[in-house]
């Protein structure tokens, strides 16, 4: 079992919706009710986060738990959140010079933020003072990709953009120089958990990708005990997913050596 937090007995009615892991595998987890909450390891209560005016998140990245972005894409709004879950500085890309139509975004690997134009189709790099510092070409024509990416993928060497519509991945240098597709099974519900890409198919069964291979590792089909949780991600050594009674993350072995 991975080590995690458990949430507080008035959190546990809620429910949690999705979880993510920092670096050195500490969990956050998103409840139902919108709270973004964290175990506090001084003590028995946790760390929340809520914003009323802003809803729902779109997207939360922990790859630094120190500058934990929270992204509310209808507002193009990205709130940096501390360890302790407390706000530290609110971005608004709408009001960016550079940036017209703000879509999917993650945190580079040195504390900047990659940010997709869907106006102009260009992978932005905002540096920490939220000035551009690397922007690409209009990808449509470089890429001839008509789709937009609906995530950003970031470990220490790759950017990675997936299009959904197509089932691809383009995968980018840190530099945002393109270096190849890479296909994916279609209808995959994706997971990323750095530098380890999950897809889980209808069908049940699996497969998981890292930048540093060519291609796709089949993983066979998932233990029945996964198929019914709202979200799996990969380990080194085997699935990661919350158990829906002690509400702690536990690790599931695959079901074959790869």
């Amino acid at each position: 079992m991975v080590a995690g937090c458990a949430v507080s007995r008035s959190q546990t009615a809620v429910g949690i919706a999705d979880f993510f892991l920092d670096p050195v595998g500490k969990p956050y987890y998103l409840l139902t009710d919108d709270r973004l909450v964290t175990g506090n390891r001084l003590g028995a209560n946790t760390y929340s986060f809520y914003d009323s005016s802003l809803g729902s998140p779109d997207l939360i990245d922990v790859a630094n738990p120190f500058q934990i972005l929270v992204y509310y894409r209808a507002y193009g709004t990205v709130l940096i959140l501390d360890r302790t879950l407390s706000e530290l500085d609110r971005i608004d890309l709408f009001a960016h010079s550079a940036i017209r139509q703000p879509g999917a975004i993650a945190r580079s690997y040195d504390n900047g933020m990659w940010v997709f134009d869907n106006w102009n189709y260009r992978l932005l790099r905002l540096d920490e003072r939220g000035e551009v510092d690397q922007q690409t070409n209009n990808l449509r024509l470089q890429l001839g990709e008509e789709g937009e990416p609906a995530a950003i993928y970031v470990d220490r060497n790759s950017v990675m953009l997936y299009y959904p519509d197509s089932s691809r991945l383009a995968v980018f240098t840190n530099y945002g120089k393109f270096q190849r597709w890479v296909s994916v099974p279609e209808g995959s519900r994706l997971s990323w958990n750095p530098p380890l890409l999950l897809g889980v198919r209808d069908d049940g069964t699996g497969w998981r990708f890292t930048p540093a291979r060519e291609g796709i590792t089949t993983l066979g089909v998932l233990p029945a005990e996964l198929r019914t949780r709202p979200k799996i991600v990969a380990g080194p050594r085997g699935f990661l997913s919350i158990d829906p009674e002690e509400q702690l993350v536990t690790e599931t072995a695959y079901p074959e050596k790869n």
